[in-house]
């Protein structure tokens, strides 16, 4: 057997080095390759559960919006039409009886005032289920007519501004949830802050409508809150609508005085394009 000569022994030594290096080069892409596709399949397995998580929640919403439908139908045909019937019966039975109202009896005066009130409160109740004038005016007049259906009082002041010169029309579902959020927002100052004014403004910044809600209250915590089992469902229940729309909510640090919310949804600018809404000029109210 010939024995190799120290040039032959090098070149050997050189393969050997070049083919293990190659290998090496090839082991350390081919991890890197798997590690990538990994790290892209989990990402993609990623956005499809939140994907599916979203079309879950519109869905629920959706469904929620078509009950509060329902529901607001059956009391404008049914108990409405019902109340309505029940006052002209009553109507016609004071005329029978030939009792002029100052001389009418009190107690059927009672019942008319008390009959009277009920319709209204079920009118009341019927518009604040489906709000049509969102749908066939915006959300600038359907805010506009919330707040001037809430009682301003000696212990209370409610407040309007629109603060933009134009708000754009938006799609359905954006202004719808913006609107409840607004209602969440609003009706929860009144509930629990003890709060003597509270102020809603509507802006377009940036690209971005912006909705905000101010009270001079006790003020809290809204993370904190959040985590409560309790406490934290409105709050929780607004970041579920706006996850539908792409918005997002924050709470400025307001030191302990009052509360402030402060909503930014992407206007939709290929809805205006379309035709499908137009422009018109804020409404605004100091109540």
């Amino acid at each position: 057997m010939q024995e190799l000569n120290p040039e032959q022994i090098r070149w050997a030594v050189l393969i050997a080095c070049l083919a293990m290096l190659i290998m090496a080069v090839f082991v350390i892409t081919f991890v890197i390759y798997y590690q990538k596709k990994q790290l892209q399949q989990q990402k993609q397995m990623r956005d499809v559960e939140k994907e599916y998580q979203r079309i879950l929640l519109e869905t629920a919403l959706n469904s929620e919006e078509a009950e509060r439908r329902r529901i607001a139908q059956d009391l404008h045909d049914d108990i409405g039409t019902m109340l309505s019937l029940t006052k002209l019966s009553l109507n016609q039975h004071r005329k029978n009886s030939n009792q002029q109202t100052k001389d009418a009896d009190p107690a059927l005066q009672k019942v008319q005032s008390l009959l009277e009130d009920t319709i209204v409160q079920v009118r009341r109740i019927t518009r604040d289920l489906v709000p049509t004038t969102l749908e066939h005016f915006g959300l600038v007049a359907a805010i506009e007519e919330f707040m001037n259906r809430l009682e301003n009082t000696e212990t209370l002041m409610l407040q309007f501004q629109c603060e933009s010169d134009f708000i754009p029309r938006q799609p359905k579902k954006v202004e719808l949830a913006l609107y409840r959020i607004m209602q969440e927002l609003v009706n929860n100052a009144i509930k629990h802050s003890r709060c003597d004014h509270i102020s809603v403004c509507l802006d377009v910044k940036k690209g971005m409508l912006q909705l905000r809600v101010i009270d001079n209250g006790l003020g809290f915590d809204a993370p904190q809150t959040k985590t409560s089992l309790q406490g934290g469902l409105g709050l929780r229940n607004i970041e579920s609508r706006l996850s539908v729309i792409n918005g997002s909510v924050q709470y400025p640090d307001t030191k302990g005085d009052g509360f402030e919310a402060e909503v930014l949804v992407p206007i939709d600018k290929e809805y205006n394009k379309e035709g499908t809404s137009n422009e018109y000029p804020p409404l605004k109210a100091h109540l």
